[in-house]
């Protein structure tokens, strides 16, 4: 019987990227509401801004890292990754407005093979660490982490 383990990690979400993503949202919202019209112009241009409002929403909601066996699932609304946890050599932390799957400034670098990095920014960084560790001990910790 294999025994699967999975623990969710939320995206941590700070002010600015709060403020581009709600702020956002509100604008597209009220350009809708006070420009909608009933001609088919008027309706493509409703159902698109509605369209970007709920990706923009599935992105916001739809963010977190899932810890498995062996890899690390990674959703950013629609996109999907996945990163074998063997394969990670460093993490590091870093400060990046990079489109990337995380809602926060601060962020980990995963650096995995031999050119592969992606940032993250799980809310809990402690525990999210120490897990990659107890799985991969040969993770090496870059800079200061929490």
């Amino acid at each position: 019987m294999k025994v699967v383990i999975e623990i969710f990690f939320t995206s941590k979400k700070d002010t600015t990227y709060s403020l581009i993503c709600w702020g956002t949202v509100v604008f597209i919202f009220f350009s809708i509401l006070f420009s909608f019209s009933l001609t088919a112009f008027g309706v493509i241009v409703g159902i698109i801004g509605l369209m970007a409002i709920g990706f923009l929403l599935w992105i916001w909601f739809g963010t977190g890292y899932r810890i498995e066996n062996k890899v690390i699932k990674i959703k950013n609304g629609p996109f999907r990754w996945e990163i074998a946890i063997q394969d990670i050599n460093s993490i590091g932390k870093t400060k990046s407005l990079m489109a990337t799957p995380a809602l926060s400034v601060d962020r980990l670098a995963l650096r995995y093979g031999k050119y592969g990095e992606m940032l993250l920014s799980p809310k809990n960084e402690k525990v999210f660490i120490e897990m990659l560790l107890a799985k991969n001990p040969q993770i090496k910790l870059v800079g200061k982490t929490s």
